[in-house]
């Protein structure tokens, strides 16, 4: 994939998330900084660069959720499955969202 074309899917991503999270973290409320990948790219086909795998987060409720990522213990309502429930989204559904974003 080219530079132009990943750097492309990437703004679609932060886009859409923000967009269906109102720019508001889902965790607080607070503004959102970031779109979390909720299962990390590199597991994830094509990137993961899809809403369904995406949510928005502020700083603090980001750090709490790349714990999982980091093999830290984890806050209550930061596991994988429980941020994708809030977001109205799964596992599988991302996965095959991703399979079709080339």
């Amino acid at each position: 994939m080219s530079k132009k074309r990943k750097k492309l899917i990437r703004a679609r991503f932060n886009d859409a998330v923000f967009s269906r999270d109102h720019h508001r973290c889902v965790m607080c409320q607070a503004p959102a900084v970031d779109a979390h990948h909720i299962t990390d790219r590199n597991e994830m086909p094509n990137g993961g660069y899809v809403a369904a795998n995406g949510i928005s987060l502020c700083e603090a409720c980001h750090w709490s959720a790349e714990a999982f990522h980091r093999g830290d213990a984890v806050d209550p309502g930061f596991l994988p499955d429980e941020l994708y429930d809030r977001i109205g989204s799964s596992y599988e559904q991302a996965f095959a969202d991703s399979e079709r974003l080339l």
